[in-house]
C-alpha cells in the first residue's frame, strides 16, 4: 500500500497546474464576455463573472474582457465619463492555465503581458496579472 500511496502523490505533483474547475487544455469552456467584480478582487488577483450574470448597478459601467475563439481577444476598459471602449487584441495559451495577450491598436502600443487563470468555481473566475512582464493594468478599475 505504501508504494501505490507514493506512485499517486508523484503522480500528483507531475500534474500540469489548472484552475479548478477547468480541465486542462478547456479554455473554451471560458469564451465569451467576463466583467469585473471589484468587490470581489484583491490586489493581485482580480475576479470576473459572465456579462449575463445579474450585477448591481455601477455608475459609469464595469470593465472587462472577451475571449473568442481563434485567439481573438477584446478587452472593454471604462473612460472618464462612462460607457465601454472596447480594443481588439489576442490571446495565446503559453502554458496550462496562462494566456499571453496582445493588444496591437492601443497607442502608444502596450507590451504584451500574461494572465494566470487562478480559478474558476460557482460562476467567478480568478485572474491574476503576472509581474514577469512588463505592463500595465488589464483592466483599470474605476
Amino acid at each position: 500500500m505504501g508504494g501505490l500511496a507514493g506512485i499517486l502523490l508523484l503522480a500528483a505533483a507531475c500534474h500540469p497546474n489548472h484552475p479548478a474547475g477547468l480541465p486542462a487544455g478547456q479554455l473554451a469552456a471560458l469564451h465569451g464576455t467576463w466583467l469585473l467584480l471589484p468587490e470581489a478582487s484583491r490586489a493581485d488577483t482580480l475576479a470576473y463573472r459572465r456579462n449575463t450574470y445579474r450585477f448591481r448597478y455601477r455608475p459609469g459601467g464595469r470593465p472587462g474582457f472577451r475571449l473568442g475563439p481563434s485567439g481573438r481577444f477584446v478587452r472593454y476598459d471604462v473612460p472618464p465619463g462612462g460607457g465601454l471602449v472596447a480594443q481588439e487584441g489576442s490571446w495565446t495559451e503559453t502554458t496550462t492555465g496562462r494566456l499571453l495577450i496582445h493588444l496591437p491598436e492601443l497607442e502608444p502600443a502596450e507590451p504584451d503581458y500574461e494572465l494566470e487563470l487562478l480559478d474558476y468555481k460557482q460562476g467567478v473566475l480568478r485572474l491574476r496579472r503576472l509581474n514577469e512582464r512588463p505592463a500595465v493594468e488589464i483592466i483599470r478599475n474605476p
